[in-house]
């Protein structure tokens, strides 16, 4: 009898406020030690579509069933408490952090290396589900063939993974599921709901329209939502 699949989406759709759908009508299964690479350009909903497969984010339209807990790294996030950073890691995944600089609080790493430490306490997790935001960015060749080292690894194991990625991985095969839009938009027209002021920017007649790059919608929308504001729309502009 074939094993149940780790990940399973039926008719899953995505949008912001009343904006065009990211996606729609996905539906797939990610079975037990499979790998599926989600590629697409800029603002082709990549980041949006790992949170909702991880839990972080619910759809708008459809269901996904997963068989386990899953391990999530975003593409953005948050700053790392003033705790040692290998420390950090020990506490998050009961690893070693032995990649990670020694004598060093997480919040004073760099940008770069915040992430590097997210990606060894996410990599430690005993999670039947591994779902990775562009994971090899900033990481040298080297660490690039670790990552995949470890992958390779986890597959084995039996735990299904899945990775955004602009350029692939060193990993043996894997599904593609491509979102398109390899010609991103110049800017991402935001419009916010709410009274106030966002960002320097005031409301008028109850909206905020703002303008941003694809790579950075996605956080201006959490912060958003996290400061009280509700999705108008988000669409490209031409």
């Amino acid at each position: 009898m074939p094993a149940l699949p780790a990940l399973s989406v039926r008719d899953l759709g995505f949008r912001f406020g009343r904006g065009s759908w990211l996606f729609d009508g996905l539906t797939l299964d990610v079975a037990p030690g499979e790998l599926l690479r989600v590629r697409g350009g800029n603002g082709a909903g990549k980041s949006t579509l790992l949170r909702v497969l991880a839990g972080a984010v619910a759809p708008r339209r459809g269901s996904v069933h997963r068989a386990g807990p899953v391990a999530h790294l975003p593409q953005q996030t948050g700053d790392l408490p003033a705790v040692d950073a290998r420390r950090l890691v020990e506490l998050v995944s009961g690893r070693p952090g032995a990649d990670v600089p020694v004598d060093t609080r997480a919040d004073q790493l760099s940008r770069g290396w915040q992430r590097r430490v997210l990606l060894e306490a996410v990599l430690g997790l005993p999670c039947p589900i591994v779902v990775l935001d562009e994971p090899a960015a900033g990481l040298d060749a080297a660490a690039v063939h670790r990552l995949a080292d470890r992958l390779t690894d986890r597959l084995a194991a039996g735990d299904a993974v899945v990775l955004a990625e602009h350029e692939p991985l060193p990993l043996a095969g894997g599904d593609v599921l491509d979102l398109g839009g390899a010609t991103a938009p110049a800017l991402v027209e935001v419009v916010l709901a709410g009274t106030g002021t966002f960002r320097g920017a005031p409301a008028a007649g109850g909206r905020l329209t703002l303008t941003v790059p694809p790579p950075e919608r996605d956080a201006l929308l959490l912060a958003a939502l996290h400061a009280g504001w509700s999705v108008h729309s988000v669409n490209p502009l031409p």
